[in-house]
């Protein structure tokens, strides 16, 4: 029943089921609300009786050709279909090779003006979009009631701090989160048993204890893939050991005080030298992750992330980090023979840095899959849209991905399924993410490619981070251009 195309790019795997799904009829009652367009604050389309809606929209996924994400967001649209059948949807998923080509992919269709009617972007570039004229301001409707969300609005669904990091300087929403994400590490609890290990750790130094019994059993520790900024893992490792020790130096960057540094707030931090990555604390990190490195697998530089994931069922290494959605093709693999189960990257203690605040910063527990709506979209397809996410963030909607696809819900309204237990969010948020592609993707690309050599021995730790810094510095400069911020305008921060 399903045409599929599948086309392979340098960047970026794409499957297009472009014309596979054409469900129409009639759309379900309701009262429109009458501003922003007319969406229906009681869920369903408000298109008209006779009239035909069609959208076209784009999802990311996890993992090329997982077939179960294909079906799962199949039955999605269908389940859809079913309730406003006066609406078509043109279903397209792409995967793309990482957060860079994503947000390129983003770019580009936005600025071409060929984006689809609603498509997955991040939430951190979302307001940067939205103030270029981008995206569609999608504050009128957070607060508009629908039967999808059991009568509730999205600022009442959503939790307070997942609303804390969608809103933008002007009290703007522009994009809805479909998921929530939690890095975690998964082990192998036969391994861990067999070398004497009775809990997980919790601290760095327990942490590189475990490890140390795991590699004197004769077993490799940690898989950790490191061939380009795709295999996640360095990015991730640098951006939370780092929150963990500059978070002291949150209240000088965070000028609005909302609790997340935004990105004229990094540019202004950077441009003023608050964040120096060649100073402490800031490179003090990186002489941590390379003696953690004596515990990986040999010749990770050469191992990606498909790689890793292999050894891992077989038993070759003890560890690996992932996240939740991530981990789905883990747990349901059949050539995993063993038990397993999820924990935290244990964190810094004063024993390893003074400036370590000695407890877990997550990378996750933030906005995930965000959808948004081009400003492009024509008027008559406005309600749908918003109708077709309200839909995806419903309990129903929201449960079902959390069991098949391991999609931790952003709504407080759906329940955590058993495999994600280990998911759930038990830290601070990361404020900062310096390193984190949705700031800057050629900070997280160097970082990645001179960390390679820094770790392998051949590129001294100065020459790394002032390299690194002149990069971070460009990027800045162009940042202030791009969106006329210097000191003098405040780097546009509205308190």
């Amino acid at each position: 029943m399903f045409a599929i195309l599948r086309k392979e790019r340098t960047s970026y795997k794409l499957l297009t089921f472009g014309l596979a799904f054409t469900f129409m009829a009639a759309g379900c009652t309701g009262t429109p609300s009458g501003d922003a367009g007319s969406s229906n604050p009681a869920g369903g389309s408000t298109t008209g009786t006779g009239a035909k809606t069609e959208l076209n929209v784009m999802f990311t996924t996890e993992a090329n050709g997982d077939q179960t994400e294909q079906q799962i967001w199949e039955e999605t649209v269908k389940m859809y279909a079913q309730k406003n059948p006066n609406v078509k949807i043109n279903l397209q998923l792409q995967n793309f090779g990482g957060v860079e080509q994503h947000r390129a992919w983003v770019t580009t269709q936005l600025i071409g003006g060929t984006a689809p009617d609603l498509f997955t972007t991040r939430y951190i570039w979302d307001q940067e979009d939205l103030k270029k004229g981008l995206l569609m301001d999608l504050t009128p409707f957070y607060s508009k009631k629908n039967d999808y969300l059991g009568g509730k609005s999205w600022d009442e669904v959503f939790p307070k701090s997942v609303l804390q990091r969608l809103i933008g300087d002007n009290k703007t929403y522009a994009s809805v989160p479909a998921s929530i994400d939690s890095v975690r590490i998964l082990y192998n609890k036969e391994l861990f048993a067999k070398a004497g290990i009775q809990n997980v750790p919790a601290t760095w130094n327990e942490f590189l204890d475990i490890q140390d019994k795991l590699k004197k059993s004769g077993v490799t520790p940690f898989g950790f893939p490191n061939t380009k900024p795709g295999d996640y893992n360095y990015s991730w490792t640098t951006r939370i050991l780092t929150e963990e020790l500059i978070a002291g130096q949150y209240e000088q960057m965070d000028v609005r005080h909302n609790g997340f540094i935004e990105v004229n707030e990094y540019t202004r931090a950077v441009d003023q030298g608050i964040v120096d990555i060649t100073r402490s604390p800031y490179k003090d990190v990186f002489p941590i992750i390379k003696n953690w490195s004596q515990y990986w697998s040999k010749g990770y530089n050469g191992i990606d992330f498909n790689t890793s994931t292999d050894m891992f069922l077989r038993g070759e290494v003890a560890m690996i980090m992932r996240t939740s959605g991530q981990s789905k093709v883990l747990y349901e693999s059949s050539a995993r023979k063993f038990e397993m189960a999820a924990f935290p990257l244990p964190y810094l203690t004063k024993e390893n840095h003074p400036d370590a605040i000695g407890k877990l910063m997550e990378i996750g527990g933030v906005p995930a899959g965000n959808m948004a709506i081009p400003k492009s979209i024509k008027p008559e397809k406005l309600d749908a849209a918003i109708d077709f996410m309200a839909f995806v963030t419903s309990a129903q909607i929201q449960g079902l991905h959390a069991q098949k696809l391991y999609r931790t819900p952003a709504t407080s309204t759906a329940d955590l399924p058993d495999n994600l237990k280990g998911f759930a969010f038990v830290g601070d948020p990361m404020k900062l993410n310096i390193y984190g592609g949705e700031v800057d993707k050629n900070v997280t690309e160097n970082n990645q490619k001179l960390g390679q050599l820094y770790l392998e021995g051949s590129l001294p730790l100065d020459k790394y981070l002032n390299d690194l810094k002149k990069v971070m510095l460009d990027g800045v400069k162009q940042k202030k251009e791009e969106n006329k911020w210097s000191a003098d305008n405040n780097y546009g921060i509205q308190k």
